[in-house]
């Protein structure tokens, strides 16, 4: 099997999307998905995926992927968001070998292998769509620890790719598998959430509230911030998980906030933005047949299911759907992030 080192001397904290450079990891996790697409490993070929702007501010990206509506595992039904690991159910223990791209050995932490690998996801949504897979065999539930929080910042930080995103779906919130895991994968369309402009809440926590997806975001621009952010996101995971609150997280490369209000037509991505969204439980919401508003959704990736959806859909529809989703938490919410950073510093 594959092994890939990360280290932090190779971590990359600017890039550029007119002067895309690959990493040594990009280079290697792009040649292995072309091998096993070409393999037919994959439920589907993932090709000629039809993309448009909806027109309006938000420049919402829809996307129609109808093999991945129809052909992909059933997503189990997630009833809380504390639903222990079940061993009877699917897990990411049962994949095939082949569906393994790598394993990560992490050079500058001083611990055994922890099996930490990223695997192909048979039902791709995009180009180099893979599962970020930490501590795979301790069969952990899905929901973020500080370690699998800090392995998927040191995934984004060893691509030189703006492209490449790294997202998490937590139970009651379209989480499919109750295995811990986050999805990779390229978008090679800047992004509004990459620039758009933020409100400080407290301490290292901004919020996003410019958008119809109300939410908390953070910023890495250095090797120093890695460690103070993790904390923090980890914090704000902790808290919302004992408030029974589901929550997507979603990683980018962006403009760091201070550059954001100047942001126009500037290429340069100088951090690392990790948005985390308090949202409605899935279960509570209306079935909504054209998407599954997950993290992609929230950061304005909208994953339609059928034809007719995909040119119907308007940014009117996505507004109303990601504001119903977020802002009665956010609001619920806001107080106690605020005070929990706070009472930190």
């Amino acid at each position: 099997m594959l092994k890939i080192s990360f280290s932090q001397i190779f971590f990359k904290y600017t890039i550029n999307w007119n002067n895309i450079q690959l990493s040594e990891f990009d280079i290697a996790l792009e040649n292995i998905w072309k091998e096993k697409m070409k393999e037919g490993i994959f439920r589907y070929e993932l090709k000629n995926l039809k993309s448009r702007i909806l027109e309006g501010n938000f420049q919402f990206l829809a996307q129609l992927n109808t093999d991945r509506a129809i052909k992909r595992r059933k997503p189990m039904r997630m009833i809380a968001i504390n639903q222990p690991f079940d061993e009877n159910l699917f897990n990411f223990t049962k994949i095939n070998k082949n569906e393994i791209v790598f394993q990560i050995i992490r050079e500058f932490l001083q611990e055994p292998e922890a099996e930490d690998f990223i695997a192909i996801n048979v039902s791709p949504l995009e180009f180099g769509h893979c599962l970020l897979l930490p501590s795979l065999h301790q069969r952990l539930p899905q929901l973020l620890t500080l370690r699998s929080i800090k392995l998927a910042t040191e995934v984004i930080l060893s691509s030189y790719n703006p492209a490449l995103r790294i997202a998490f779906n937590g139970l009651c919130a379209y989480a499919s598998v109750n295995h811990l895991h986050l999805h990779i994968y390229y978008l090679n369309q800047p992004m509004l959430l990459e620039t758009i402009a933020v409100n400080h809440l407290s301490g290292n926590c901004y919020t996003l509230e410019k958008h119809p997806s109300k939410g908390y975001v953070f910023q890495i621009s250095s090797v120093n911030d890695i460690i103070p952010i993790i904390l923090d996101v980890d914090r704000l995971i902790s808290l919302l998980i004992e408030n029974n609150v589901a929550h997507n997280l979603y990683m980018t490369r962006g403009l760091s906030f201070e550059r954001a209000a100047s942001s126009q037509n500037i290429t340069e991505r100088d951090n690392v933005r990790i948005y985390v969204w308090a949202r409605t439980h899935s279960e509570e919401i209306k079935i909504v047949d054209e998407l599954n508003p997950a993290a992609c959704e929230l950061f304005g990736h909208l994953l339609l299911k059928t034809e007719e959806s995909y040119y119907r859909f308007t940014e009117e529809e996505a507004i109303e759907t990601l504001r119903s989703l977020t802002e009665g938490p956010f609001h619920a919410t806001k107080e106690k992030v605020k005070q929990l950073f706070e009472n930190i510093n």
